[in-house]
């Protein structure tokens, strides 16, 4: 009787069972099926963010930052093109360029003992040497104290502030090139100018340069207001050798301040230097064309036109010619050089002109080469490294010390080699 009554009730209670076991397994599948989509989607997410940021970053980012498509100038940029087309079109342009650059008859270099056409040669293929080589670690390497504008040495000044009591990060690499440099030897240096007066010709960026001879050369701060059109400086004073700057971002042959009818733009700076009296009292000038802002024939006209007007001023005046750099959008990012140059994808992607700067400067070598100039391709050095910038919303000029110690040293060997001091190696 007690086992038959077990029996009923344990068929009342079968159905309610079962559906409560299928329920429990339907539970089971839904949660797994729940987290197996939820791991799923999160790995796609994260396989997608890795190759949005190969895809969108660049090589020194640490976090993701916002598309510089924007701040692209449509109208003379070739970001549209394809790696081959853009070749194509640099091959093009050099092309004429060198036509256009026909008409200057010199064989060696104005203003230095390379007076025949091997020896020039050989000489710019020297100077392409040394800037040709890679960043290495190396504490002990040349670092020039700063002692001017207050701007370039903020990097140490943020990093003392942070606690830093070590080298700061930046100065820690030295450029090492494929052919073999000199110490830099201030007093030497001084001997080799003999005298000879220095004009820089630029942009913001070039101005650089100004406060690279004058910690290099000089033992003390000097007294510039602006970067605009510096006074003269002492650099050496036995014998006596002054350095100028003039801001000229685009190196017109204007001869007078564009007043634009009262209302004077600052977009575009182009302070005249290429008159006469300017031309004879600087017997060295050092160039750099930066913007891009016009089209590539309008930059071939405009520098012959700047070249063949100096030459008239002074035939045998030393030109020097420093190739334009990119700039590394949020370089506070970055903490050590590139491992590679960027590739032609990732300079598609620069603001600001500066995916085309590969072409300008081969365009520009040309030009400054048939007018018996010295290009000197110092950008091969600083586009690697995007770190040691002053940073913040200046990502394009650097700290001093930093990459702009190995300027100063290849700077150096030039000077050298064109006044004869380097007779083993030309």
């Amino acid at each position: 009787m007690s086992n038959l009554t077990d029996l009923n009730r344990w068929r009342r209670l079968g159905w309610p069972r079962i559906i409560i076991y299928i329920l429990c397994v339907i539970l089971v599948l839904h949660l797994f099926q729940t987290f197996a989509t939820s791991a799923s989607s999160s790995i796609l997410q994260t396989t997608t963010k890795v190759e949005q940021r190969e895809n969108a970053d660049f090589p020194w980012y640490n976090d993701q930052h916002p598309s510089m498509a924007s701040l692209q100038n449509s109208t003379y940029t070739t970001v549209h093109l394809t790696t081959e087309e853009r070749d194509a079109l640099q091959v093009s342009m050099v092309t004429k360029a060198r036509a256009a650059a026909s008409e200057f008859q010199y064989t060696g270099i104005p203003g230095s003992i390379m007076d025949t056409p091997s020896k020039a040669k050989k000489f710019r293929s020297l100077v392409d040497c040394w800037t040709t080589g890679t960043w290495v670690e190396d504490t002990t390497h040349y670092t020039m104290p700063h002692f001017q504008d207050p701007l370039y040495g903020s990097c140490d000044r943020k990093h003392k502030k942070s606690g830093g009591t070590s080298v700061r990060p930046a100065v820690r690499y030295a450029w090492k090139s494929q052919c073999d440099m000199i110490n830099v030897d201030t007093q030497h240096w001084c001997q080799v100018l003999r005298g000879r007066h220095l004009l820089l010709v630029g942009d913001l960026v070039q101005y650089q340069l100004h406060e690279l001879f004058l910690d290099t050369l000089r033992d003390g701060p000097a007294i510039c207001f602006g970067e605009l059109n510096c006074k003269d400086h002492t650099v050496c004073e036995e014998p006596e050798t002054r350095l100028r700057y003039l801001r000229n971002d685009i190196l017109s042959v204007r001869r007078k301040m564009y007043q634009n009818h009262g209302h004077p733009t600052a977009n575009v700076i182009e302070w005249p230097f290429t008159s006469s009296s300017i031309m004879r009292g600087y017997p060295i000038v050092i160039l750099n064309r930066a913007p891009v802002i016009e089209s590539d024939e309008t930059f071939i006209k405009g520098l012959v036109e700047t070249l063949k007007i100096m030459r008239k001023g002074n035939a045998n005046a030393l030109i020097l010619y420093r190739s334009t750099g990119i700039g590394h959008p949020f370089c506070d990012d970055a903490t050590e050089p590139l491992s590679k140059p960027l590739d032609d994808n990732y300079l598609k992607m620069l603001p600001h002109g500066w995916s085309e700067l590969e072409r300008r400067n081969a365009i520009a070598r040309e030009i400054v080469e048939a007018a018996g100039g010295v290009f000197i391709d110092l950008a091969k050095l600083t586009n690697v490294r995007p770190d040691g910038h002053i940073g913040g919303q200046d990502c394009l000029r650097y700290c001093i010390p930093g990459p702009l110690d190995s300027w100063a040293q290849i700077l150096y060997q030039v000077f050298l080699g064109l006044d004869g001091h380097l007779d083993k190696q030309i």
